[in-house]
């Protein structure tokens, strides 16, 4: 449950200069209001839609959170038309205030979704007022973007208003159109080269990428620009050290923005009452080498940083051994170790929890439970469900980023991440997160690659690992069988497993091998095979109690300790269903159904407190229900009142704890009345009972059959 407010900021490739400005606004003014930032963002957000990267953008599936207070878009970053749909379409059913920073979209025609920005006329305007205010310039070029693009012609809107305000006249052949890319910046230089266009005082390039090509093609001819013209760039791309002259530019107030975003945002939910700013935010001069103003050391010092921070970093990124070490992980618990010993990778990090699906290893659909990973401290993993975003936030107000993990089309979850100060993460981060998904996938491959090749199917009809009937083979079967009185009984093992691998490989097989006796046990002389890599299927004749031949399928697995030891209480289900007049296709459908329902269920408890600790006390009592009738015993296995366990224990499992103690005897007693030769009075002496005929009326009580009626149910399992 969150603590404090929570705020979520829709973004996309959250690493960009632009948005880290918008960010550090957003961060220091929430907590000053002590509010919870969830920024979701992809990580390489392309402009058209690719099939490669396209399971990045399932990190927005997080809008589904009931947990925000409110929503911040930064709307001119998603720029895939295929993403603002799926943003919109989590979007449209939140009844929640919303506000966007950046362009309006057409595309989010949301009564509640205010919107707000810096104001492109009034920047440029500020530009062209320096350059003839303070340097006296009349003769002023401008190169703006595309030309179908209203943004472009809002640019030189605001260059029209500050040469009309001093006097001087517009020219429409002064005003040049370009792409917003370094492209035409070279493509206008060689204009100016060439003699094709008159030199004039002074050029503003209406982005920075653009005034950098401008400059890269007069060093490539040998050109001091600066005996030409003077340049002027906007928006502060911070690549400056990479050019020459030092460019002079213009920064858009986006901090100021963010500011704003936070200030509208809790106003319109009633956290605050705010006098907030009515004037658009106004940006500032950067100051560099080429206008006469020259650089500023402040200006200087800022860019030198960066430019050491980025050379650090790739140097890291090139030499460092993350993924030769991650690559030579054997299980989960390993990989967590190594990530843990690299953490200095990741900058200034305070927090950082990789979060899998609890079933990122296989191939059936995700669970709704995420297993959280502590990545910076020795932690034991937790399970929370995958919308309670807030399971990871520390105890100060705090940002947090959310981007995904995926490998190709397989969403393998996702990370958050936390950092010391109001910082945002860069893209050296995406390298990392590509890494750790890629090695994921590796140690997935690494893990199944022999088991599936133990597994695969020799024959049409039999599966090679157990020598059990295959689907092919079950399905044969039945399609040939009497259908009267015929149930058929299914057993799907490792639904849950907070540890995939981190058994040996061959354990792992042996887990399998030992349920499939299990099963074989169960079913005696009936139809049992193996339909896939994890499910058991029995044809069971002439028990058309359902509820009886799960539980006994259950009691007999639990007494093979090899899968048990491996896998745990928690890890199978059970299901029965009549065919009836049911085609093969059709009871699977049903039985698949069944089996999803309770795996949703079991794996909803997982998500309780005490969970763990309480499943931990289960297994003791399955493993020896002699102990279910010392409640002192049991009681002192667990911190804590006897009154606070039971109820803490209803409320996990949704059943008391007395009631389970009597299922795990009679669960046992299941086993011996069916697959030994034990007397009445041995079985209840093994279950625990002192009492024979308190055994006898127990179990008929729970089970609904004598013990006599119960044995010759079951005869079949002994011949």
């Amino acid at each position: 449950m969150k603590k404090r407010k929570l705020f979520g900021v829709i973004a996309a490739n959250a690493a960009d200069t632009e948005q880290r400005e918008i960010f550090r606004g957003i961060i220091n003014k929430a907590q000053m209001l002590n509010i919870d930032i969830a920024v979701l963002s992809n990580i390489y957000n392309p402009p058209v839609t690719d099939e490669v990267l396209k399971t990045e953008n399932s990190i927005y599936s997080l809008i589904g959170s009931d947990e925000y207070d409110g929503i911040i878009l930064i709307s001119e970053s998603i720029i895939n038309p295929d993403l603002r749909k799926i943003i919109f379409e989590e979007l449209k059913n939140k009844d929640l205030p919303l506000v966007a920073i950046g362009t309006e979209l057409p595309e989010w025609t949301l009564p509640s979704l205010q919107y707000i920005n810096t104001c492109d006329e009034t920047d440029i305007e500020d530009i062209c007022d320096h350059l003839t205010d303070v340097h006296g310039f009349s003769d002023i070029h401008l190169l703006s973007g595309h030309y179908e693009l209203s943004v472009s012609h809002k640019r030189v809107e605001g260059y029209r208003r500050s040469l009309e305000k001093h006097g001087i006249s517009f020219d429409e052949k002064k005003v040049f159109f370009g792409d917003f890319w370094m492209t035409s910046g070279h493509a206008h230089a060689k204009r100016y080269i060439s003699g094709e266009l008159p030199y004039p005082q002074a050029l503003i390039c209406c982005n920075d990428y653009m005034a950098y090509g401008l400059l890269d093609e007069f060093l490539e001819c040998s050109i001091d620009i600066n005996e030409k013209m003077s340049v002027i760039g906007y928006e502060y791309v911070p690549d400056r050290y990479c050019h020459v002259p030092l460019l002079t530019t213009f920064q858009r107030n986006r901090y100021e923005l963010g500011i704003m975003a936070m200030e509208f945002l809790t106003e319109k939910a009633g956290i605050k009452a705010n006098s907030i700013l009515s004037a658009t935010p106004r940006g500032h001069i950067i100051y560099g080498n080429t206008c006469p103003c020259k650089a500023k050391i402040t200006d200087i010092r800022f860019d030198f940083k960066t430019a050491q921070h980025k050379n650090r970093y790739d140097y890291l990124d090139l030499f460092n051994q993350l993924e030769l070490n991650l690559i030579e992980c054997r299980n989960i618990d390993e990989f967590v170790k190594k990530i843990h010993e690299f953490s200095s990778l990741i900058r200034d990090a305070d927090k950082l929890y990789m979060c899998l699906y609890e079933n990122w290893y296989d191939t059936s659909p995700n669970f709704s439970n995420m297993v959280g990973y502590d990545l910076l401290h020795d932690e034991e993993p937790f399970v929370f469900r995958k919308h309670n975003i807030s399971a990871v936030f520390r105890n100060e107000a705090a940002p947090y980023y959310f981007c995904p993990l995926f490998f190709s089309d397989r969403e393998l979850g996702y990370v958050a991440l936390s950092f010391r100060g109001p910082d945002t993460f860069d893209h050296f981060f995406r390298n990392w997160l590509k890494t750790v998904a890629n090695c994921l996938e590796f140690l997935r491959m690494k893990n199944d690659i022999k088991f599936y090749l133990q597994c695969q199917d020799i024959s049409e009809e039999r599966e090679s690992l157990t020598g059990m009937l295959n689907e092919n083979g079950l399905r044969k079967v039945y399609l040939n069988a009497d259908k009267s009185n015929l149930c058929l009984v299914a057993l799907k093992i490792g639904t849950i497993r907070t540890n995939p691998y981190s058994a040996s490989q061959n354990d792992q097989i042996n887990s399998v091998l030992d349920a499939a006796e299990a099963v074989r046990e169960f079913s005696g002389n009936h139809i049992c095979g193996k339909i896939n890599e994890d499910t058991f299927f029995c044809l069971m004749r002439d028990i058309p109690d359902t509820d009886v031949l799960t539980k006994q399928l259950s009691a007999v697995l639990l007494h093979h300790t090899a899968y048990m030891k491996i896998n745990g209480l928690d890890s199978y289900v059970c299901a029965a269903i009549p065919c009836e007049d049911n085609d093969y296709v059709l009871l699977k459908e049903k039985c698949f159904a069944k089996i999803a329902e309770m795996t949703d269920m079991f794996s909803s408890r997982r998500t309780k407190p005490h969970y763990k600790k309480l499943n931990i006390l289960r297994t003791q009592f399955y493993n020896d229900p002699q102990l279910t009738f010392d409640s002192e015993d049991i009681y002192s296995r667990f911190s804590g009142s006897a009154g606070y366990l039971r109820t803490i224990f209803r409320k996990c499992y949704g059943f008391t704890l007395h009631d389970d103690c009597i299922n795990a005897r009679i669960a046992a007693a299941r086993y011996y009345i069916t697959m030994s030769n034990l007397s009445n009075a041995e079985i209840a002496e093994k279950c625990g009972y002192k009492d024979l005929k308190y055994f006898l009326r127990q179990f008929q009580q729970v089970s609904g059959y004598t013990v006599v009626k119960y044995r010759s149910m079951w005869s079949y399992t002994k011949q």
